[in-house]
């Protein structure tokens, strides 16, 4: 018995000996790496940031055009967060349907821009589109916008009209002169007309010898795109009405048309008309037109009076007209 449990706690020994250097020699093993350093990092933004493309948009047009041209932008939030964006602009050929809105982190927005260059002249317009986002990166941003109007081509009529044109003769009263530098002509009247300005014409003068009867001239250069010169008449006649004081009730009824006539040069077509326009039920206007085109405008004299005093100014609203004479 004594040998037996000797036995046992002998191995028991040894084994808890062995089980002891494992556990001493796994202690002495060597200490892990320290962390290599952490090198410093950038800031965090946690804003948006303002991206805007292109940053410049140009267009050509000839004079007389009046297409709707659509041009894209894109819009882009760079940043993070959710950036709230507006445009603002200043000219009223170009606008957008949409000019805000608000865009998430890495999204974009395509906008259209349009752009009308109905009833302008020739020459070089330019506009910002301005892109500003609060609270936001790069902002704002600025789209520069140019605009180029060619001058149009003058008609051809098959015909040398510097041969044959006439000389226009000086009119038979002393007279006042209005010239246009842009399309090169003149037209003279009656100094006992004073030059008055009426909203939407290029000139205006009212007869000093009889203002209460409202006799006034006037002249208008217009785009012709797409109008005939009946209808522009129609509207030019509502136009002149108002401008000496009246207020139309109606369409205006044509009493005389000639569209066979010229200028006084006698080669330049021209048409001649005649409107009366109620404007009270007791109350009437004539007015009557005289123009011409050239190139994409129509170049029109208009002069109105209330009836039946414009019946006695008809022979001098004729010679008036027919002083009209381009200097080219």
């Amino acid at each position: 018995m004594r040998l037996s449990f000797f036995r046992y706690n002998k191995f028991t020994i040894f084994g808890f000996a062995i089980i002891l250097l494992v556990t001493l020699v796994a202690g002495c093993s060597a200490p892990a790496a320290t962390p290599a350093a952490t090198t410093a990092s950038q800031p965090l933004y946690t804003d948006p940031k303002l991206g805007v493309s292109p940053m410049t948009i140009s267009l050509q047009f000839t004079e007389g055009q009046s297409p709707t041209v659509t041009k894209q932008i894109t819009i882009a939030n760079e940043g993070e967060g959710v950036m709230v964006w507006a445009a603002t602009k200043t000219a009223s050929w170009l606008w957008m349907n949409d000019a805000n809105g608000a865009i998430e982190k890495g999204n974009t927005k395509s906008q259209d821009v349009f752009f009308a260059p109905s009833g302008l002249s020739a020459g070089t317009y330019t506009d910002n589109i301005t892109v500003e986002c609060v609270g936001s990166r790069n902002s704002p941003q600025q789209i520069v916008v140019t605009m180029v109007i060619k001058p149009a081509a003058p008609a051809n009529t098959g015909t040398d009209n510097s041969v044959l044109k006439k000389a226009v003769p000086a009119p038979p009263w002393d007279y006042s002169e209005y010239k246009d530098g842009n399309y090169n002509f003149r037209l003279r009247y009656p100094k006992d007309y004073n030059e008055k300005s009426i909203i939407g014409w290029n000139f205006s003068a009212v007869s000093s010898s009889n203002k209460e009867k409202a006799d006034t001239i006037m002249l208008s250069i217009s785009s012709s795109y797409g109008v005939d010169f009946k209808s522009a008449s129609v509207e030019l006649t509502k136009a002149a009405v108002r401008g000496a004081g009246g207020a139309p009730r109606q369409d205006p009824k044509l009493i005389t048309n000639d569209n066979t006539t010229t200028l006084a040069d006698g080669v330049t077509p021209a048409t001649e008309m005649t409107y009366e326009l109620k404007t009270a039920p007791t109350q009437s206007y004539e007015c009557y037109l005289f123009g011409t085109q050239k190139g994409s405008r129509y170049i029109v004299f208009a002069a109105c009076a209330e009836l039946p005093y414009a019946t006695d100014k008809e022979a001098v609203w004729k010679q008036i007209a027919h002083t009209l004479e381009f200097l080219d």
